[in-house]
Order: C-alpha cells, then structure tokens, then sequence
C-alpha cells in the first residue's frame, strides 16, 4: 500500500482518545484500505514526488475509512437511544460517519479509475468522415 493510514489517524479524527476500539480501527483499516487504494487510477497513486496530491488521497481515504467507523459505533447496542424532555433531545444520531464519508468520497473522485475516459471515448474506430463503418463479425474493433 502506497499510503499509510493509523489506527491514531482515525482515533484522531473521530475524536476517540481511549484505546477500547484500536482493534476494531485497525481492522477496518485493513478492510478498506486496499479498496479505495484499488479504486484510485494508479498513475495518481504511484505518484510519489507530489506530496501534495499524496496528501489529497490520503485524507479523503482517512475520511472514509473514519466515517465508516463512526457508522459502525453508531450501530452498537444503545447508540441510538435517545431521550426527550421539553424539548431538549439527548442521544440522537448524528450524521457525523455519513458527512464524512461523502466528504472523503468528494475528495477523492478527480482521481478514481472511474473518471478516466472510456476507451470507446478516448479513440476512434474510423477516420472516413460521413462513410458508414461496416465491421465483419469476426473482426475487433481496436
């Protein structure tokens, strides 16, 4: 993997200080690590000279992988008890994991596989202007 993302990164950014879910974080960061990094167009990732756009992957990849982990907690036992009393809520579900990971995604999509132009927008299959194109059964395209 080209980036590296820490269980710390996360804990940081979802602003867990105990070390309770460090397991659970560095698992998710193993699921999901090699996923986004697959999805991102290589010539972006291998890209190494430009700290800059490193800097870019790498945080919009933390963002997703701690916005899913915020939705994981969310779906423990009791998270989503909420209580009421004149008209002050307490305990209800934020939508923090959900803003986080369409955040990251935002962040990310200039540099997915994706964005790339299709081979079938990128060339040409013939350069006879107004001729019909006529291609045998048997014959490629390409």
């Amino acid at each position: 993997m080209a980036i590296t993302i820490t269980a710390a990164e996360v804990k940081r950014k979802a602003m867990i200080t105990t070390s309770d879910y460090d397991s659970a974080i560095s698992a998710l960061i193993a699921e999901l690590q090699p996923t986004l990094e697959f999805s991102i167009s290589p010539e972006h990732l291998a890209n190494t000279a430009d700290e800059n756009l490193q800097a870019v992957l790498k945080l919009g990849m933390l963002e997703i992988i701690t916005g899913e982990f915020l939705e994981q907690l969310a779906r423990e036992a009791g998270a989503a008890e909420q209580f009421s009393v004149a008209g002050l809520s307490i305990g209800e579900r934020s939508r923090q994991g959900v803003d986080l990971i369409q955040q990251g995604a935002t962040r990310l999509a200039p540099f997915l596989k994706s964005m790339l132009p299709m081979m079938s927008e990128s060339g040409t299959s013939s350069n006879t202007k107004d001729a019909q194109t006529v291609f045998s059964i048997g014959e490629e395209v390409w």
